[in-house]
C-alpha cells in the first residue's frame, strides 16, 4: 500500500509542478492563467507530496541502517506507539 501511496504521490508531484511552471512561464509572459488561489492549491499539492516522499524514503532509509543524520520530526511521527526499548507499547481500555 505504500508503495501504491509513494507512486500516487511522486505522479501527483510531477503533475503540479508541471502546473506551477506552466503558471509562472505564463505569468513571466504577462498571461494570467489561473488565479492565487488555484496557485496555492498546486504550490501546496507539490510541497505535501515531496514531504511524504521524503518521509517515506527516510523510513525505508532508517528500517535498512542506512541514515547518517537523525531527522527528529520523522523520527518522533516513525517512534509513536514505541516505548524507549522500541518494543510496542500497547493500549490499555
Amino acid at each position: 500500500m505504500r508503495m501504491l501511496l509513494s507512486w500516487v504521490a511522486f505522479g501527483a508531484a510531477i503533475t503540479s509542478f508541471s502546473k506551477l511552471w506552466v503558471g509562472v512561464r505564463g505569468a513571466l509572459e504577462g498571461q494570467r492563467l489561473y488565479g492565487p488561489a488555484e496557485a496555492l492549491f498546486w504550490m501546496a499539492l507539490f510541497l505535501g507530496c515531496m514531504g511524504f516522499l521524503t518521509f517515506v524514503i527516510y523510513a525505508a532509509d532508517r528500517a535498512a541502517g542506512r541514515t547518517r543524520r537523525a531527522m527528529p520530526w520523522f523520527d518522533r511521527l516513525l517512534d509513536r506507539g514505541r516505548t524507549a526499548g522500541g518494543v510496542e507499547a500497547t493500549r490499555e481500555h
